[in-house]
């Protein structure tokens, strides 16, 4: 009898130190996490402890005033104006401030290429090195808005917080709460633009950006973002703007040039 309560000793306490040596490695573990927050790491909630430029969007034409206020209290948003106007940069700020804000759970951000088997084929790296070039502007006002480091963890497949992805693949899929933009939309036809817009769940809000007067579309097929323009004028949920010349903000040079091709 002795030896068999001995015996149950020893191994409650061989239990008792494998628990601890588990509660050891795991608070060792969490001292790294902890150390690289300190450090500037990745936070717990993944966000970057570094310069984000967090100064607030205003507007500099009453074009732009009429936008900002459109993605604030619109669900679908539909701009037309030429180069410089700042659709793209606001619509991205303002998607960045909603992911901060936690306001949305998303981003998405498409586009159409048109002739991509021809021009992308002469590319190097694999599909979304491809497609990069077209969408390094979006980009670069993410990193600017989000942080280089928050960014590249939004991007992350298993994180998935920013998607940058070809017009090609919305199909089939169905979007909620997220801040959805759609840039170059001049450059999709009718039936894609309704494959689009019927994807939208509940609590999106949705920029549909492009500049009816650069259609590179085949001649004769009509644009759906001027097909959009023209049934949504009087839906309550739906705001159209339309930007001018005059609302060119990207420098003297842009404007005068769009003068001087107008």
């Amino acid at each position: 009898m002795g030896k068999q309560k001995v015996a149950i000793r020893a191994r409650r306490e061989a239990k008792r130190v494998v628990k601890r040596d588990v509660r050891n490695q795991r608070q060792r573990e969490e001292d790294k996490i902890t150390s690289l927050v300190q450090m500037g790491g990745i936070e717990s909630i993944g966000m970057a402890r570094e310069n984000r430029d967090a100064t607030p969007v205003e507007a500099r034409t009453e074009a732009q005033a009429h936008y900002l206020l459109a993605i604030e209290r619109k669900q679908l948003i539909i701009a037309t104006g030429e180069a410089g106007c700042g659709k793209t940069f606001i619509s991205t700020a303002k998607a960045a401030e909603a992911l901060i804000n936690k306001e949305i759970d998303r981003i998405i951000v498409t586009r159409p290429v048109l002739q991509a088997d021809e021009d992308l084929g002469f590319l190097p790296g694999d599909i979304s090195e491809k497609f990069a070039p077209y969408f390094r502007p979006v980009y670069d006002i993410l990193k600017r808005r989000l942080g280089a480091s928050f960014l590249q963890y939004c991007l992350r497949p298993e994180i998935g917080k920013v998607e940058i992805a070809p017009f090609a693949y919305m199909r089939g899929r169905t979007f909620e709460n997220a801040f959805i933009i759609l840039d170059e939309a001049q450059n999709v036809t009718i039936n894609q633009m309704k494959m689009f817009l019927t994807r939208l769940g509940e609590n999106v809000t949705v920029v549909v950006n492009g500049d009816v007067t650069q259609c590179d579309l085949p001649k004769h097929t009509r644009s759906g973002l001027v097909d959009a323009l023209d049934r949504f004028q009087n839906d309550d949920l739906v705001e159209m703007i339309y930007f001018n010349q005059q609302d060119c903000v990207r420098s003297e040079l842009c404007q005068r040039t769009l003068n001087a091709y107008g």
